[in-house]
Order: C-alpha cells, then sequence, then structure tokens
C-alpha cells in the first residue's frame, strides 16, 4: 500500500472509531483499532486503546499481546496511565524480570516502576529493588509520584521487615501530602510490627474520621482489638473481613444466619472461609455447639477429615474442595449443594457468639485425635532408631508474603542451630515443604534434624499428627504445625514475632485456644536469641 493509500485508509478508520466512541459501541471500537494498528504500528497510543478495549472485553490474551507492542515502543505517559491497572492486576506482566527491567529502562514511567516493582518482589531481589525505587526517586519532581514511589520503597522494608525504615518513608509521605490516607494507614501497620499499638490507634483514628467506612482500618482494627483481648469490640469489627480480606470466600445461603438462636434440634452448618490453622481453631468450638443441642454439619479440609471424625463422630462433615491452579494458588470451589440445615454461619464468626471474654474460653487439653495405631507405630519406630533420646518437633517457617508476615514468622538455621545444646534431644522435622537444603545448613552449625520421608503434611495431616503424639514436645513457629499440636494436647513451644497474630494475644503463656500450647513472644526485630535461651531453660532436662 502507498503512503498516500496508507494515510487515507488511515483517516477513515480514525473517522469511524470516533463514530463508534460516540455510539458507546466498544466491539466496534475494538474491531477499528485492531485494523489502525495494522496500518500504522508505531503508534503507542492505539496499541494501548486496543489493549485496553482487548482487556475490558475480557479478552486477556489479546490485551496482553497489545500491552506488550505498546511497551516496545518509545515511551509514553499517556499510553502507560491509560493500561497501569491492569498491568498491576495481571502477574503476565511480571513474570518475566529480564523483560520488565527492559521496559522500565526504556521508559522509567511510574507505571513501568510498578512493574519492576513487582517483577523483583516475586523474584525476591530486594536490593536491586532498594537500588531502583531510590534511583527513581531522585529523579521525581512532582509531590504526587514522590509519594507514589515512597509507598513502593514503604512496601518494600515492610516486606524485608526493616520496620523502621518504612515508618521514615510514611513520615515522608505525610510531610509531602498531609492528611493522605495510604500513608496514615501505612504508619499506623509498620507501628503495630513495632508494638506500638497506642499510636497506630491514634493513627487509625485519625482515617475514621475523615472515613468512618474505611474497610482497611475497620478491618485492622478487629486484629488490633482481639489481639488486646477486647473481645465484644473486636469479634464485631471481625466481620469487616467481608469487605475485602475474605471477599472472595463469602457464600450466600437461603437459610437465615446463627445469631445465638436455641440450637436443640436444630441443625447448624458451619462453613469454613480460611486457612487450615483456623479450620482448626475455629474448630475447637465444636462441643459448644454440640453441649446446645445441635446437629452440626461442619466444612473440613480434606488433609484435616480424620482427625475429626474420630474426635467428633457424631457431626457431618463436609468436604472443602479445593483447586490448585497452575501458578499454584489455592482457589476454593463454591458449593452448589450443601447439607440440610436451618442455620449457617461462616467459622470465623463463632467467636463472636461463644468467645466473648477470656473466661469464655474452655480449656480443653486436646480436641482432636489421631489413629492410635500409626501412633504406636510411630512411638516404636522412633524409641528404636533414638534410644534414650527425648523426641523434639520442630518447624521453622511460616507465611507466604508480608500480608501474613512472612518477614518475621521464620527462624533462621543459625538461630535455631542454638538447640543443639539439648544433647539429650533428637530434633524431628516438622516443617512442611522442601526443607533439605535447611537441614543440611543446621547439620553443618551442629543440629541434627530427623526428617521422616513417610510424613508429609501438605497431603496427609492425619499422619502427622500421629507422628506428633509419638513426641514429647514441639517448637514452632506460628504457623499450621502449633495448631495441630494444639488441638492433639501435644506440649508447644509457639515462638511469636514482637507484633503476633491476633490469636495469640501479647503476653507468653498458655493460649486461650489450646492449653498445651506455651506462647513464647520475641521483644526484637528477627532477634530470637531471648527466645531461643526461653526454648532451652522450657526443654533443658528436668525443667
Amino acid at each position: 500500500m502507498s503512503q498516500i493509500n496508507r494515510h487515507s485508509e488511515t483517516q477513515k478508520v480514525l473517522n469511524a472509531i470516533k463514530q463508534a466512541e460516540k455510539n458507546g459501541n466498544a466491539d466496534a471500537q475494538r474491531r477499528l483499532y485492531q485494523k489502525l494498528v495494522k496500518l500504522q504500528p508505531s503508534l503507542v497510543m492505539a496499541w494501548a486503546q486496543f489493549a485496553k478495549l482487548n482487556f475490558e472485553a475480557g479478552d486477556q490474551q489479546g490485551g496482553r499481546d497489545a500491552s506488550v507492542q505498546a511497551l516496545a515502543l518509545p515511551g509514553d505517559d499517556r499510553a502507560d496511565r491509560l493500561l497501569e491497572t491492569h498491568w498491576s492486576q495481571d502477574p503476565f506482566f511480571s513474570a518475566d524480570l529480564e523483560r520488565a527491567r527492559r521496559w522500565y529502562t526504556q521508559f522509567p514511567s511510574e507505571w513501568r516502576l510498578q512493574i519492576i516493582f513487582d517483577a523483583l518482589t516475586r523474584f525476591d531481589q530486594p536490593n536491586e529493588l532498594e537500588n531502583v525505587l531510590a534511583k527513581h526517586l531522585e529523579g521525581c519532581t512532582e509531590p504526587s509520584r514522590q509519594a507514589f514511589t515512597l509507598n513502593l520503597m514503604f512496601k518494600n522494608y515492610f516486606a524485608l521487615a526493616r520496620y523502621h525504615d518504612a515508618v521514615a518513608c510514611c513520615k515522608l509521605g505525610v510531610e509531602l501530602l498531609p492528611n493522605h490516607t495510604a500513608f496514615e494507614f501505612n504508619m499506623a501497620l509498620v507501628l503495630e510490627e513495632l508494638g506500638q499499638y497506642t499510636e497506630a490507634f491514634k493513627y487509625y483514628q485519625k482515617i475514621l474520621a475523615r472515613e468512618p467506612e474505611h474497610i482497611g482500618v475497620n478491618n485492622n482494627l478487629a486484629l488490633l482489638m482481639l489481639r488486646l483481648g477486647q473481645y465484644p469490640e473486636g469479634w464485631s469489627h471481625y466481620e469487616w473481613r467481608w469487605a475485602r480480606v475474605q471477599k472472595d470466600r463469602y457464600q450466600h445461603f437461603n437459610i437465615p444466619r446463627w445469631e445465638g438462636q436455641a440450637l436443640a434440634g436444630k441443625r447448624l452448618l458451619i462453613w469454613a472461609e480460611q486457612g487450615i490453622g483456623d479450620n482448626i481453631m475455629f474448630g475447637s468450638m465444636l462441643p459448644d455447639l454440640l453441649a446446645l443441642g445441635a446437629t452440626v454439619n461442619f466444612e473440613v479440609y480434606e488433609r484435616l477429615e480424620p482427625l475429626f471424625k474420630r474426635a467428633f463422630p457424631t457431626v457431618n462433615f463436609v468436604r472443602r474442595e479445593v483447586i490448585t491452579r497452575d501458578g499454584g494458588d489455592a482457589v476454593y470451589k463454591v458449593k452448589q449443594r450443601w447439607p440440610a440445615s436451618d442455620y449457617q454461619i461462616p467459622e470465623g464468626s463463632l467467636g463472636g457468639l461463644l468467645r466473648q471474654s477470656a473466661s469464655a474460653f474452655i480449656p480443653r487439653t486436646r480436641f482432636l485425635q489421631a489413629d492410635p495405631e500409626v501412633v504406636a507405630t510411630f512411638v516404636r519406630t522412633y524409641q528404636q532408631a533414638f534410644p534414650g533420646k527425648r523426641l523434639v518437633g520442630l518447624s521453622w517457617r511460616g507465611g507466604t508474603s508480608s500480608s501474613t508476615q512472612k518477614q518475621t514468622r521464620r527462624i533462621s538455621m543459625q538461630d535455631l542451630a542454638r538447640l543443639a545444646v539439648l544433647q539429650d534431644v533428637q530434633f524431628i522435622n516438622l516443617q512442611y515443604g522442601d526443607t533439605l537444603d535447611e537441614r543440611a545448613e543446621a547439620l553443618a552449625l551442629g543440629l541434627c534434624i530427623h526428617n521422616d520421608d513417610s510424613v508429609d503434611p501438605l497431603h496427609d495431616m492425619d499422619r502427622q499428627g500421629a507422628q506428633m503424639l509419638a513426641l514429647d514436645a514441639v517448637v514452632s513457629i506460628d504457623n499450621t504445625t502449633v495448631h495441630l499440636a494444639g488441638a492433639l494436647g501435644v506440649k508447644t513451644y509457639a515462638l511469636l514475632p514482637i507484633n503476633p497474630n491476633w490469636r495469640w494475644g501479647l503476653h507468653s503463656g498458655p493460649s486461650h485456644w489450646y492449653p498445651t500450647v506455651h506462647t513464647l513472644r520475641n521483644r526484637k526485630i528477627l532477634d530470637w536469641d531471648e527466645v531461643m535461651a526461653d526454648v532451652i531453660a522450657h526443654l533443658a532436662p528436668g525443667a
């Protein structure tokens, strides 16, 4: 096609696009932009518009392909701004680190900064990310763009548990943009991690004075109140989890919610909404409900089902259906049919009705039951393998992201190796996932952690439960291991960060949820010396 004809055809397409936009015809716009990019493949805004229309039409791959074309052309801030929401929400754009680096280097807009941030976070490159963000901040002149970069710096420092650096980012952000909700919220968040709850509460209150319905603040206040033992207020605020945190897991029913009505002769459905540890913990209230005369239908994870069935033979257990996507994320299948019930309630809301005060927690030494024959087999096997040794299970990491405190819910092998002074103890691996390299590191430091290949808690928690009952004690960071051990009545030492999860409270000692779990709270960021010294003292012979 000659240059003249191409120009003429391009003008016709542009005129048609204007008319389609005027008519609000998105399908026509999409077809016309497809023609336009073929005629003028160097028009970055045309590719951006085409990508946007594809995304909005549900054509994710088409949106990605057009975005890649736009990102390969000379940068245009308007194009990046048009697509930044789609880029930030689609993991495809951060999946290739080299490509993300190239896109950002070619045109370092704040929109592409988000892409490189996501990519470097995904590939665990915090030092490079810190350098990229610092350099980008130096080049920013507009307060809004400086604030955007400072917010990303905050996230990086927060994920690294560099909380004082995160505080500095918030302070700079507030100076740039006074009364900026995001920075005030982040400040409260990081102050909680530092255990400065009074100051954190002030920031939350300041935000609520302007935005009473702020979802994040109301949700965080619930966790803060529960952590402080303010149960009535905390449980009430806990219902805010449905607005965001648990939004995708809410299920609708045509039967009423249980709000404390008499249960004698009634059927109650309790549906799962959170993780395996929560399923165990909230399951501790099953005896209360049975005592109220209810016929209980309880949704349970498949890996936990045998443990619950042995302990509660009269409960009807409904298996929680989980689908694993290619990326490894868990997707929970919404059930179309449930057992006939008179009332229903999500498991996390039981506490608001049954645990309104510390005195309402009923101290049950154990409420789950492992297979006694399998327990006996583990006992014989370990006695033969480690004669004269006390057996202590170890688990040292939990959480999958900064939002689940991954940065503070882990203990290094260097810290864990201090347990080697307990020479009459054989340590047993209870940590889920691949631990080969970590156990090798521990061995090089003088700590032998035996791994039983017959146990895989990611597939069979019933067998791990039996293994735990063959042990003298368990030492674990805050993860599912603590919940299972506590539910089985195993003596357990739970190692908690400065800002523990709400369920453990702030004071070291027996847990409200599990009487055999003794919590030990850290007092220094990522410094476990004092806590490990406490563990050694508790495990010392004759202690």
